[in-house]
This record gives C-alpha cells, sequence and structure tokens, in this order.
C-alpha cells in the first residue's frame, strides 16, 4: 500500500510547487469556508488549473471546507460543493455535519473526508464515521502512535495523521478563546492566537509561573517515525503550513519525500527552515508537560556552533554549520535574545572570507563577555531550484501540407490526442518551417507537467507559418491533455430526513463537576442532572454506564450509546438545522446547541428547522456557566513541574488584565475556563420560545453558589415577567448572545 504524502498549499505557486517537490496530494482552499481565513488561498480558476495539472500527473486534489456552517449560509455552500464537485477535486475536508450529509448524500464521486476539528480520537470515534460511510478520517493531533496502530488493526477506514509543522495546544474544534475575547472563530477560520500570549501562573491566587508562554506550543517534526508510520499502515501523512512560504513548503515536502522513499534517508534542512523548538508531539506519546517551550514562541533557528568574546568588539566563531555573509544569527545573553546580520567574516589570518564552516572572526556593536551559543535565523543557501523531475514526456508527430491546417498527434501516457492550426500553412518564400524550429516552439512547455521528448515531423513541401500560431497550438496541446483529465460527474438529490413520534418536555437541567452538586441540584428538585457517573467527556473512552440517560462529548461515545437516551454536549459543535437534524438521526434525542450561536442566530435555527420538519426540536442550551475556552491534553502545571497538584490546589493562568481559571477531570484532561460565568437568566423571555431545556452548567462552583443559581432560574421561569435583574455584570458575560462571530 502506497503511503500518501500530503503537502499544504497557501497559494497557487505553492500548490504547483509542492506537487513538483513530490507531494501525492495537496489540501488546500479557496476564498470561502476554509479554516485558514488569513491564508492568500486560490480562486476557482487556479483550482480548476492545479487540479488539472495534479491529475496528468496522478496526483490529488483535496478542498477544505471545514468551518461551521451558519443557517443563512447553507444554499450558497452547497452551491460552492457543487462547483469544486464538478472542477474536479478529489476530496473535501469537511466538519460540519451539514456539509458531510450533503457531500455522502449528493456528491458520490468524490472522497468526503473528517477534518481534525471535528476531534477523531480514537478507535470509537472512527467507527463512528466508518458507519456513516465517510472515506478518511483526518485525526486529532493529540492521537498517539499506539491508538493510530489499534484503529488500522480495527478498522477498515483510511486514516490521515499530521506528521510536520505548527500545533494547536487546544482539541482543534474545541478552541473558543479566541471567538469569546476577538469574535474571531478558530472554527470559522479567524483564529487570533490567544494561546501565543503571555501568561503568569496563578496557585490559590498567587502567582508561581512567572510570565511566560504556557500554551504556546513548539513545532511537529516526525521525520525519525516516518518508517514506523508507514509500517503500521497510515494512509496520508500531513504537512501543517498553508500559512508558510514556497521556501518552508518546497524544502519540507522534499525531506519527507526523501523519507518516505528511503527511511535511511537523512538530512538537516528541517533544522535550516523557520521553525519553533521542534517536539515528537503527543504522536510519539510524549509528556503531557513537555510540548511546550514557555521561554521561547517563535523561530529557533539552527544551532551553528558557539561565539566568543575576544576583545575590542570582536568574538571568536567556532563553527559546526556554515555561515555567510547576510546571514542572521540570534546570541542569547542573560535570556535577552540578540540579533545580528552578517555583514562581514574574517578567517584566521584576519582575511575577509564570504563564508566560513569552522572558525571566524567577527565584529558586534555591544559586549557579551564569556562563550554563548549561537544561531542562524536567515540562511542565505536555503533556497529552492526549479523542480524537474515531475515532468512527464510527449511524443508528437507533426504533418503537413500546403494550405491545410498543421496536425499533430500526441502520444501521451498510454492516450493519443490529436490537434490541429487554426491557421492554414503557407507556401514559404523564404526560411521555410523546419524540424529544428517546430521543435523550438513546442518544447515550450514551463511550469507545466510536460516536456516534449520525441518529434517526428512530415512536412510536404516549403512550408510556413508564424510562430504565434505555433505558440497557440502548443496550448491547444496543454489544454486538450487537460480536458481529458477532467473527471465527469453526477450530481444526486439530497435525501430528506424523517423523524418518528416526537416529545417536548421544557425544563431547568444542570450539568454537575462533582456529586456535592448533583446532590444540591436534586434537593432543589432538579429532574435532568449529569455528574460525573451519567457524563462521558470529550476525552473519556470508558463509554459504558449504567445510566439510561447521558451526557456525551464525542462521537464514540454516540456510537457505542445509540440506544439510550442521548444528549449530545456543545463539542458537536451544532450551528445550523441541517447539522441538527442529521445528529438526531444518528442518535442524539437531545441536542446541545454550539457555544458560538448569538440569539439571532438561535431563532433563524430553530425557525428553519421548524419550517423543514414540522415540529420543535428538542435543543438545550448552555444559560449559565464558566465557558470552556480550550480543551488540552498538554498540562501547564505539569509543565512546571507541580503535577499532581491539581488534587489540592487551584490553579488558573493570567494575562495582564484576566484570570482564567484551570479545572482538571480523571482524564488528566485540563480545561481552561473563561474569567466570568456566562449568564443569560435575564434573557430567558427572549429564549424559552426557541429552546426545550434551559442548561446550568457547574465547574469550579461552590456548594452555596450551586443553590443559588438553580434558585434564581427557577424563581425566574415560574415569573418571567418580573422586573428583578439578576445578571451581575461584574462577574458574569452574556458571551455571543448578541454579538455574532465572524
Amino acid at each position: 500500500m502506497k503511503c500518501e504524502l500530503l503537502a499544504p498549499a497557501g497559494n497557487f505557486q505553492i500548490a504547483k510547487r509542492a506537487l513538483y517537490e513530490g507531494a501525492d496530494a495537496l489540501y488546500l482552499a479557496t476564498e470561502r469556508f476554509g479554516a485558514r481565513a488569513y491564508a492568500k488561498n486560490l480562486s476557482l480558476d487556479e483550482l480548476d488549473e492545479i487540479c488539472k495539472i495534479a491529475h496528468v500527473l496522478n496526483k490529488k486534489i483535496y478542498v477544505t471546507v471545514n468551518t461551521l456552517i451558519k443557517d443563512e449560509e447553507l444554499d450558497s455552500v452547497k452551491e460552492y460543493l457543487n462547483k469544486i464537485y464538478f472542477i474536479g477535486v478529489d476530496g473535501i475536508i469537511a466538519t460540519d455535519l451539514s456539509v458531510i450529509k450533503y457531500i455522502l448524500e449528493c456528491l458520490p464521486d468524490i472522497e468526503c473526508h473528517i477534518s481534525t476539528q471535528v476531534g477523531v480520537k480514537n478507535l470509537a470515534d472512527v467507527k463512528f464515521f466508518e458507519k456513516l460511510g465517510v472515506n478518511r478520517t483526518v485525526l486529532a493531533r493529540e492521537t498517539s502512535i499506539d491508538e493510530i496502530k489499534k484503529i488500522k488493526e480495527n478498522s477498515k477506514m483510511p486514516l490521515e495523521v499530521f506528521i510536520h509543522g505548527a500545533l494547536c495546544v487546544s482539541y482543534s474544534g474545541n478552541c473558543y478563546m479566541s471567538s469569546l475575547l476577538t469574535l474571531r472563530s478558530g472554527n470559522r477560520g479567524r483564529c487570533a492566537q490567544n494561546c501565543r500570549y503571555l501568561y503568569n501562573i496563578l496557585e490559590d491566587d498567587k502567582v508561581i509561573g512567572e510570565k511566560a508562554n504556557y500554551l504556546a506550543m513548539k513545532d511537529l517534526n516526525s521525520f525519525k517515525r516516518i518508517p514506523e508510520l508507514k509500517r503500521i499502515g497510515v494512509d496520508s501523512l500531513k504537512i501543517e503550513g498553508r500559512m508558510k512560504d514556497e521556501t518552508y513548503v518546497a524544502n519540507v515536502v522534499k525531506s519527507y519525500r526523501n523519507k518516505l522513499d528511503n527511511s535511511n534517508f537523512k538530512t538537516d534542512i528541517l533544522e535550516k527552515i523557520f521553525h519553533r523548538e521542534y517536539t515528537a508531539g503527543f504522536l510519539a506519546n510524549t509528556s503531557n508537560g513537555d510540548v511546550v517551550n514557555s521561554n521561547r514562541p517563535g523561530n529557533v533557528g539552527e544551532l551553528i556552533g558557539t561565539i566568543t568574546y575576544n576583545k575590542n568588539n570582536e568574538y571568536i566563531l567556532n563553527l559546526n554549520r556554515k555561515i555567510a555573509i547576510n546571514d542572521r544569527i540570534r546570541i542569547n545573553y542573560l535570556g535577552k535574545d540578540n540579533y545580528y546580520n552578517i555583514t562581514s567574516l574574517l578567517d584566521k589570518n584576519r582575511r575577509n572570507v564570504s563564508e566560513s564552516s569552522s572558525f571566524a572572526y567577527i565584529s558586534l556593536p555591544e559586549i557579551f563577555p564569556g562563550t554563548t551559543t549561537l544561531y542562524k535565523m536567515k540562511n542565505q543557501e536555503l533556497k529552492i531550484s526549479k523542480a524537474e523531475n515531475y515532468k512527464l514526456p510527449l511524443s508528437i508527430y507533426a504533418y503537413g501540407e500546403v494550405n491545410k491546417p498543421l496536425v499533430l498527434t500526441v502520444y501521451f501516457k498510454d492516450e493519443v490526442f490529436n490537434v490541429s492550426s487554426d491557421a492554414i500553412l503557407l507556401e514559404a518564400k523564404t526560411n521555410p518551417l523546419s524540424r529544428e524550429t517546430l521543435f523550438n516552439q513546442l518544447e515550450k512547455f514551463s511550469d507545466t507537467p510536460f516536456y516534449l521528448d520525441n518529434l517526428t515531423v512530415e512536412l510536404n513541401g516549403n512550408l510556413f507559418m508564424v510562430i504565434k500560431e505555433l505558440n497557440e497550438l502548443r496550448r491547444k496541446i496543454i489544454s486538450t491533455i487537460y480536458q481529458f483529465y477532467i473527471p465527469r460527474r453526477t450530481l444526486l438529490e439530497e435525501k430528506a430526513i424523517i423523524f418518528n413520534e416526537h416529545k417536548y418536555n421544557q425544563e431547568i437541567i444542570v450539568k454537575c463537576h462533582n456529586n456535592e452538586q448533583v446532590e444540591i441540584a436534586k434537593k432543589l428538585g432538579i429532574k435532568t442532572i449529569y455528574g460525573p457517573e451519567n457524563f462521558i467527556s470529550y476525552t473519556s473512552t470508558n463509554y459504558s454506564s449504567d445510566s439510561n440517560n447521558l451526557l456525551i462529548a464525542s462521537y464514540g461515545a454516540l456510537y457505542h450509546n445509540d440506544k439510550k437516551d442521548i444528549t449530545t454536549d456543545y463539542e458537536f459543535n451544532i450551528m445550523n438545522a441541517s447539522s441538527l437534524a442529521y445528529i438526531m438521526k444518528q442518535g442524539a434525542n437531545h441536542v446541545t446547541l454550539s457555544k458560538e450561536l448569538s440569539y439571532i442566530e438561535i431563532k433563524n435555527l430553530v425557525t428553519s428547522f421548524i419550517s423543514t420538519y414540522g415540529f420543535k426540536p428538542n435543543v438545550d442550551l448552555i444559560c449559565y456557566g464558566k465557558m470552556t475556552l480550550m480543551t488540552l491534553k498538554y498540562c501547564p502545571i505539569k509543565h512546571i513541574g507541580k503535577c499532581p497538584g491539581c488534587k489540592n490546589h487551584h490553579y488558573a493562568l493570567k494575562d495582564d488584565t484576566t484570570i482564567f481559571p484551570l479545572l482538571h477531570d480523571k482524564n488528566c484532561t485540563t480545561y481552561v475556563l473563561n474569567a466570568k460565568a456566562t449568564n443569560l437568566i435575564d434573557e430567558l423571555e427572549l429564549i424559552l420560545p426557541f429552546i426545550e431545556r434551559v442548561r446550568l452548567d457547574f465547574t469550579n462552583e461552590s456548594v452555596e453558589e450551586v443553590k443559588k443559581i438553580i434558585s434564581e432560574y427557577q424563581e425566574k421561569i415560574n415569573n418571567l415577567q418580573t422586573k428583578k435583574h439578576y445578571f451581575d455584570s461584574n462577574s458574569e458575560t452574556r458571551a455571543y448572545f448578541k454579538r455574532k462571530i465572524m
């Protein structure tokens, strides 16, 4: 089985380069519905062109349609899917259930790939999507090699695994920090990267971790693990980097191409390109505390030797890598980085040289006593040459006679193509058309997948044709071959979802973090309570429960419990009526709506659902709770050596203005909570016409706080018209209720 090398493409030029450097497939986006909205991306015309190039080379193009879709976007996303379907893309990487449903039902000649945004982490998650009939799952970056092996041994689902590039600290699809604080949603491709900010760590309200980048992940590097991933049967190895430039993509693709083809291949090029400190990541079961460099979140550079102060602002370089004029270096002295461009180098005899690989003198304006390590940040030799080995041969037979078109028979692979000129051949008065002239014009295939390997010419008489017409004939060859590789496709009708008898019961429901909270909720008369015994968390792999009434946060839990009374949690990111109907059809009795919906969008969703399906849906809305902003496999507390301090202390992250509490569960999952609790109690009169169940979420609240909140909601629901205001703007927020995410 061939292991696919999958490369990123942030624009058309990078897309071509990645194919030509050895990628078997590309993933990319156009201007719409891709989770990298700030990449340049491709136009539809460029997508059409890159599909043709890829298919000629027997390679594939996958388009990311992996943002969450709002109700008002459903028609336009389907129209867009149809367009790229007929352009000829090979697969669509999807997140939203409405998009997944549409691909599976209406686009039979294309692959449906489940995005890493969905959070497929283990065999049970895979089994859910295998049952749906999808063609591939992109595993969460938190998935270990051991789990991947287990999936391959127990499922036929093709797997795609990230092997290189930037990492998200939160499980993808479960980061809401950017959207809540800036309205730039990562789930909509507009992440503000709050994970790269500086934070303090607090223990019981006291600073114990000095300000640092505690959420800034290192870059993934799986170069040494490629033979193992290939051996266990991973179907596609994915390089991250749609925001990266052409040089980066070309060199990473080339390195991994060589490693895939030759397990003994070694290179230092991955040290030379832009990169943060590397990690083997969770792929190799790396410790939860060792995937972050809290002191250096940016480019590390290449370690090239040491630098020692000599005298008179002169330094001695002892090098194990080459340095050259115009390279940029980094010196870290007393914890501070200092950067310089190399403008002159002297050898041992103090003669000017352009480069050195062992010893050199340089002069710097500052004095740094002693010896310290030296890093090269900008590498002048890191250039990319034009790849040619991707090109495929054409053989051409040219026939011509006076007053008739020039006819070419083109042999490519096992196919034969016939093209002819628009203009006719004239009788030459001087300089008749020769084989050399024909070859020189027809061979100019430039940055295309072709080269002219052989030309046979049969011309009857002394013939003439202007160069412009010969160039147009060459373009016809390219266009004709490209057209041959456009797939012929059919579009099917979307299937209507039919529901059985429907029950609707409006009530307050409660989710509790501990049993003390459960007990007080019971005493206050709450009938539906989700706690440690009947809540299956996002990261839990224990799907069994004695309870018949479950709140679940993962597709694996739904796969194992679809016969029970199931409520799906917010991690399913339900944002439109089509996704809501689809998850209900898969076994969800009640559905918690996306946390990122505004009131107007909730109203539109429910109204659209009623209009389509004829009844009011069983939806829950989290009206109270300290919102989870990030869900982490990594633990900041372990990173600073305080594990298992979470059992006895309260921890938090603090930026310049805000404290974000940290919560831990029995699976050692870390949750970054919002500083303020979301509270929509004063909006209930607006909410209740559209929501079946008002949900209250409790995390680190005391028993007294739980009692107060539940009692206030009960009081408010019994008297919606009361003029009493419960909302406290100092400690609470309405979150997205009156604000739309981008």
